[in-house]
């Protein structure tokens, strides 16, 4: 089967760095095999070599490719310049080397790269290995169709349904099984003849990825996507364990959110404006020069695995997420989400031993190790990203996201709470605790990551 990128040109460059701008694909032989040392942080490399080097996909339209001339361009291209420009000064300071989505993950976790992108989409066996920026777009597999004539899947059983790629096969296939209804699949070997062919009433829809068939819609009002096969994050690969430099990529992405930047990308490579996704306020990315040289990264699963339970700092005055009964013992949204973490992880919520903190003792005390985790309505901003991490959101308020507190440089828990909350967002756990404490508010749109394995259970075992 060929891909819809078959026409590109067939380049092997997997062992080389590419430098880019608007020019010609320049090709510099990739010499460092030296590996990275633990504790030399991703700003440390950017500086020493006044460069940031990008993996970047070749094949992922309109997001990055290299077009008939030999330049690399996209969204995604665009992007990663704009990082360079920001940190270093001026967009040539950018290296790219290739990457595809099979390779991405372990030349970030090696540290050959200091991060990748080009459609890449979170899952949970690469969040094992890396970490991933905030969402930027979505993503998925859809069908797009002529405009007014199908408004769901079931309006489009035994019709003719055009594919490219194999995942799309994927896709339909998980739909047909849920719903017991079938279409006729026929295959095309690019996007551009399958849209040709849905124009001119050859098929009744073309199934591939969201990103492809956007540019299709913002190009022809006669098309429209009414249905969504699969939902997926698309964000930026990041090294673990470096919240330094995760701080300096999410807050910059978010500043390029709010001056107008990134909108400026999405229109001139999708046609349209992009749609809303979930944003860092108030942000304030820090200089490259200030952050650290060095890193120290944390290990504190294997405090909570001898102990067999967890600490968390919890504020008492940040009802409804923290506070105190009448009995005087920890409760709210927050509580209860941590303490059913707790009952899976250890088979009893009483393993979580919650600590009073009030809201300004609550970085010092992660940071020192006194709590592990903590509660109370903190909010994801851009002056609270540079002094915590953070899990996936679980609350939004007036805009501004809110998730339970981590320590800096600890990827392996932060893995464990995602996970955790991964699954119980799969099976309506976090659904029912939510709608407990706000019963008149609907859950926030939680991103799902595609995949089930490796499980929290896994991470905490260690055996994963």
């Amino acid at each position: 089967m060929l891909t819809a990128c078959s026409g590109l040109p067939q380049l092997d460059l997997s062992e080389i760095i590419v430098r880019a701008a608007a020019t010609p694909v320049v090709v510099i032989e990739d010499t460092d095999a030296t590996p990275v040392p633990a504790t030399l942080s991703t700003a440390a490399l950017v500086k020493r070599r006044s460069a940031v080097r990008i993996g970047i996909r070749y094949d992922a339209p309109p997001l990055a490719r290299v077009n008939e001339a030999g330049e690399l361009e996209g969204m995604d291209v665009d992007l990663a310049r704009e990082f360079a420009r920001r940190w270093l000064g001026s967009e040539r300071n950018a290296e790219f080397v290739q990457v595809t989505t099979a390779t991405a993950a372990e030349r970030v976790a090696r540290r050959e790269v200091d991060l990748a992108l080009g459609g890449l989409t979170i899952q949970r066996s690469a969040e094992r290995t890396v970490d991933f920026s905030i969402a930027y777009l979505g993503d998925g597999e859809a069908i797009l169709t002529r405009v007014g004539e199908f408004t769901d899947f079931r309006s489009l059983a035994r019709r003719r349904v055009t594919y490219i790629d194999f995942a799309t096969v994927v896709a339909l296939g998980d739909i047909q099984a849920a719903t017991n209804l079938t279409v006729a699949l026929q295959a095309r070997n690019t996007y551009q003849a399958a849209i040709g062919d849905l124009l001119d009433g050859a098929t009744d829809g073309v199934a591939g990825r969201l990103r492809r068939l956007r540019v299709a819609v913002a190009e022809n009002s006669a098309l429209s996507i009414p249905i969504m096969l699969t939902s997926e994050p698309v964000a930026i690969m990041l090294p673990p364990d470096d919240s330094a430099w995760a701080d300096l990529v999410n807050l910059t992405l978010a500043a390029m959110m709010a001056d107008g930047t990134f909108r400026r990308l999405h229109e001139r490579w999708f046609g349209t404006a992009p749609e809303p996704l979930e944003v860092i306020p108030q942000p304030l990315p820090p200089s490259l020069a200030s952050l650290p040289n060095t890193r120290a990264p944390k290990n504190t699963l294997s405090d909570i695995r001898a102990a067999q339970g967890i600490r968390v700092g919890f504020d008492p005055q940040a009802a409804p997420f923290s506070a105190l009964n009448d009995a005087g013992q920890p409760t709210g949204y927050e509580v209860a989400l941590v303490r059913e973490m707790a009952r899976r992880w250890f088979g009893n919520p009483g393993r979580a031993q919650f600590l009073p903190l009030t809201a300004d003792q609550i970085a010092d005390a992660l940071a020192g190790g006194t709590v592990q985790l903590a509660v109370g309505g903190i909010p994801r901003t851009g002056q609270n990203e540079q002094r915590l991490d953070f899990a996936l959101t679980t609350f939004s308020s007036a805009g501004v996201p809110l998730a339970i507190a981590l320590p800096a440089n600890d990827s392996g828990l932060r893995d464990l709470v995602n996970f955790t909350l991964q699954d119980m967002l799969a099976d309506g756990t976090l659904g029912r605790i939510f709608q407990r404490w706000f019963p008149d508010q609907p859950l926030p749109a939680i991103p799902r990551w595609l995949g089930s394995e490796p499980g929290a259970a896994a991470l905490l075992t260690g055996e994963s």
